[in-house]
């Protein structure tokens, strides 16, 4: 099975992330398959596309595994980055009404690939949590989209001291805008309440206009931030952040049955 579900039903678009042993985690195939879909319903005649994952989770961030894989190689740590960037990118930039339904872990990537969408419903279970400095990471892909929703000011709170941030938390904070029981339901309740009082041609004029007026130098930003994403990846501290998280995986796994 392809660890990316596509749905269609009447004018809407439903992605799922369907790795639950990773908690969907962003795998080289899973950012692929993602920025492949975006891309090729682009052109269809849709209202809205709704994001979402299985398993209870939403999406937890960097795969790290791959992550260790790029450890000594610059030119393919650069590779990944670009990748990734490539599909916040086509998120961001997708024509049409798009939601996030967050159950569970929205970790680091995932919790900006939520923010790159035009509304973000959790559940109360839900959890945002930025670890990329415990890791010895830098957040550099994921503050481009943060910084749609949140002041610098507050970023650098998120980022600096790193905790677990809960779903109402996260929605005084601006992270989401609401936190519902069913984020699935509602988000299919909420894409076919706009669909009905919105003209598609307006939502895509409106999507791009207020993308140029907030976010000029998006691509600049983007690219920027992939390399730096990629330079932090041949750094020490990064290495030894990953094989200690790597070896608490494997801890976890062996007392699981």
């Amino acid at each position: 099975m392809e660890p990316v579900r596509l749905e269609r039903r009447h004018a809407l678009a439903f992605l799922e992330l369907v790795q639950p042993r990773t908690r969907n985690a962003l795998s080289r195939e899973v950012v692929d398959l993602l920025t492949e879909h975006l891309s090729r319903l682009r052109g269809e005649n849709l209202r809205a596309l709704i994001l979402a994952g299985s398993g209870g989770h939403f999406c937890a961030g960097a795969h790290l595994g791959e992550l260790a894989e790029s450890l000594s190689h610059a030119a393919e740590a650069l590779r990944e980055a670009n990748r990734l960037a490539a599909l916040f990118a086509a998120l961001v930039h997708f024509p049409h009404l798009t939601v996030a339904a967050v159950e569970g872990s929205a970790f680091g990537g995932g919790a900006g690939l939520a923010c790159a969408c035009d509304f973000v419903v959790a559940s109360p279970t839900a959890v945002f949590q930025f670890s990329e400095l415990r890791l010895g990471f830098v957040p550099a892909l994921i503050s481009v989209l943060l910084l749609r929703r949140l002041p610098s000011a507050r970023l650098a709170q998120l980022f600096l001291n790193p905790r677990p941030l809960p779903a109402e938390e996260a929605k005084a904070l601006g992270l989401v805008d609401e936190v519902v029981a069913s984020p699935r339901q509602r988000a299919e309740e909420l894409a076919l309440e706009a669909a009905q009082k919105t003209a598609p041609s307006a939502v895509t004029a409106t999507k791009r206009m207020l993308l140029e007026l907030a976010h000029p130098q998006l691509e600049q930003h983007l690219a920027r931030a992939a390399h730096l994403n990629a330079t932090q990846r041949q750094q020490e501290d990064f290495r030894q952040g990953v094989e200690f998280f790597l070896a608490q995986k494997r801890f976890r796994d062996w007392l699981t049955p």
